[in-house]
């Protein structure tokens, strides 16, 4: 007895996980049903997709049910769907698996469409396909449009970044607080300029910081923190930037000094041993090795810690006690801490060049702020421009970034150049309470690690040397190196520039 009885499967969607719970599914697959009945098709598989789009072929399902017709000793005749947009969401993807199946012998019918092998049908699925697409295409567009208007707005509508958290779907993200402080702290870290995105990460781990999944940060994470202008209030997207209406948790110009580029960002950064303040600082007088730290471990288990260099052949060479070495570094910061006769020189000095600075200062201050002005004007006539139809959006895009960068520039300079009208004399009374005390001012910032090196970095402009005996260098920073000099040559403080605030960015 010849088998006359058409075999097809059948194969359902839904567009979105919100779907699953509902009765979509359920109805497609009792219509595909009632439909192969109606038309004496015998089901030899069904396929559900739970919540894949159909803009891509690449849906497991939809595989294995194609798959499946395409395997001859199954010998399929029909591939029946609800509807065609359940098939394919644009034509070439249509056109190409529908031609796929009839190489095979499969037919493609829609419950709810007039479609079959003849003329008509053919051409119906044709058009209906060119629709499918259509539709998602609209339906595409008016998300973006959404999209752009929300972000036009100021809402960052997609998944808020570590720090920030939606508290529901349609609101716009606030800052969380447990990880927000974390992200701040990093910004205020790095701007210090002593850290790398590893020492950066690993100090923030210290203190407790912890990604999404629970993980301690990594030195990528930091990165991407560090260059997302989300954190200070600027959603840039599109290669356009937008205000943000939500609060930021950094301000601008935090968020420019942690910017490849930014002047304050010269030179390399050092990850400094806390343990060992004075490791890489301090050189070999007889090799210039930078010294290193690390901890001997004795016989009963006690930890021991040392100053050395590795290059033991050296005549010079130390392996010196943590203690006595830093005791003798201690001693000599006494011996080059400005005395009480510098001290009043020193500020003579200053407050006159403050004084005759202090208007040339002003001047470029006004300067920067006309300028500012100009291209805020400038800016307003992009926006007219645009409006009435003279600028394209991406013309438009690219005017406006361009001048906002430059205020931003314009706006750091000032901020740089800003002056208060301050007591010259109490400001440099107290900068003197940290120098005339340099020792003690060292001693005191053991439990402050970076401010530590910072201070460090003030007093020597390049490694420290030392003998195996006692320190000495050429390397000290102005104000120390003109009280060593010379105390009865006045001319040797008044000529050196950059007492005085800089003239220039």
């Amino acid at each position: 007895m010849i088998e006359t009885r058409k075999k097809g499967v059948i194969y359902c969607r839904v567009s979105s996980f919100e779907q699953i719970e509902g009765t979509s599914l359920e109805s497609q697959e009792r219509m595909c049903r009632e439909y192969a009945e109606r038309n004496d098709i015998e089901v030899v598989g069904i396929y559900v997709e739970r919540g894949e789009s159909a803009k891509t072929i690449n849906r497991t399902e939809f595989t294995k049910a194609i798959s499946f017709c395409s395997d001859k000793k199954n010998r399929v005749d029909f591939f029946v769907v609800y509807k065609l947009d359940r098939f394919a969401r644009n034509q070439w993807d249509h056109v190409t698996v529908s031609s796929v199946l009839r190489q095979h012998g499969v037919e493609l019918r829609s419950v709810t469409e007039p479609i079959d092998d003849t003329p008509i049908g053919k051409a119906m699925e044709g058009m209906l396909s060119v629709f499918a697409e259509l539709d998602n295409n609209m339906r595409a567009e008016r998300t973006r449009q959404g999209m752009r208007e929300r972000v036009k707005q100021g809402v960052w509508v997609w998944r808020p970044p570590l720090g920030y958290y939606r508290p529901n779907k349609r609101s716009n993200i606030q800052q969380e607080q447990n990880s927000a402080p974390f992200i701040k702290l990093a910004f205020e870290e790095y701007a210090k300029g002593i850290h790398t995105y590893q020492s950066l990460a690993d100090f923030l781990a210290d203190r407790g910081m912890k990604t999404e999944l629970g993980m301690k940060p990594r030195m990528q994470l930091m990165e991407k923190i560090l260059r997302n202008p989300l954190y200070c209030g600027v959603i840039s997207v599109w290669g356009e930037q937008f205000q943000g209406v939500f609060e930021p948790i950094i301000s601008k110009e935090l968020w420019m000094k942690c910017q490849p580029g930014y002047s304050a960002h010269s030179g390399s950064r050092l990850a400094r041993n806390p343990d060992f303040p004075l490791r890489k600082i301090v050189v070999c007088g007889g090799c210039k090795n930078p010294l290193t730290g690390s901890y001997s471990r004795g016989k009963k288990g006690t930890r021991y810690a040392y100053y050395h260099h590795h290059r033991q052949n050296c005549e010079k060479a130390i392996f010196m006690p943590k203690e006595t070495f830093e005791q003798q570094f201690v001693e000599y910061l006494e011996s080059i801490s400005p005395d009480e006769k510098f001290e009043k020189l020193f500020k003579a000095i200053v407050i006159d060049i403050w004084q005759n600075n202090y208007k040339q200062k002003d001047s470029q201050n006004t300067k920067l702020r006309k300028e500012i002005v100009t291209l805020e004007q400038e800016r307003q006539v992009v926006f007219d421009f645009h409006r009435a139809g003279k600028y394209t959006d991406d013309e438009f895009a690219s005017q406006k970034k361009m001048i906002n960068e430059k205020i931003d520039q314009k706006m750091l300079l000032l901020n740089d150049k800003h002056i208060e009208n301050m007591n010259m004399e109490a400001v440099l009374d107290h900068c003197f309470n940290f120098i005339r005390n340099t020792a003690k001012t060292w001693l005191a910032l053991e439990s402050d690690p970076a401010t530590r090196l910072q201070f460090q970095q003030r007093i020597f402009t390049g490694p420290v040397e030392y003998n195996g005996k006692e320190f000495g260098t050429p390397h000290l920073s102005f104000i120390y190196k003109s009280k060593r000099t010379s105390l009865n040559e006045k001319s040797s403080l008044a000529a050196h520039g950059g007492i005085e605030p800089p003239l220039t960015a």
